[in-house]
């Protein structure tokens, strides 16, 4: 398994380098981005955790105030079946709270891929690569796009 590996990336680096050279006789050539810092730099990420954490804060709270009903019940019974519909309902709310994150995630990785793309082809680069899966070489967009992230 470890002779396929090895193989796929001999064959990926041998495409990838005949490509770049490609590229780099027919135009602009390669720019590299870092994209992790611009997701890390956006404004819009940021507003995404801190809203994700008030609503695990509101969660919380409301798995407190769950608890704190299940152990004032008396009955036994009475307190197995809260038991079960909090749990439930505990579930249902941090499903729905993941799925809500990850599509705003997706809503602005969308946004900044469309962003290097434009920049790109308005600078006329060829091909952009993130800048982890590069060694050596490219021209560094990384701070034009984050400014234009925000």
């Amino acid at each position: 398994m470890k002779k396929f590996y090895v193989l796929l990336i001999v064959v990926l680096a041998f495409l990838l380098g005949g490509a770049a050279c490609c590229l780099l006789k027919c135009g602009k050539g390669i720019a590299v981005v870092n994209v992790s810092e611009i997701v890390n730099r956006s404004e819009q990420v940021k507003d995404l955790r801190e809203e994700q954490a008030a609503k695990n804060q509101e969660l919380q709270t409301w798995l407190q105030e769950a608890q704190a009903e299940v152990e004032k019940e008396a009955n036994k019974e009475k307190k197995e079946e809260l038991l079960k519909q909090y749990g439930n309902e505990f579930n249902q709310k941090r499903q729905l709270m993941a799925q809500q994150y990850a599509e705003e995630l997706k809503k602005v990785d969308d946004s900044i891929t469309s962003t290097i793309s434009e920049y790109a082809k308005k600078h006329g680069y060829k091909l952009v690569i993130a800048k982890n899966l590069t060694i050596y070489g490219g021209k560094d967009i990384t701070d034009e796009i984050a400014k234009i992230v925000k």
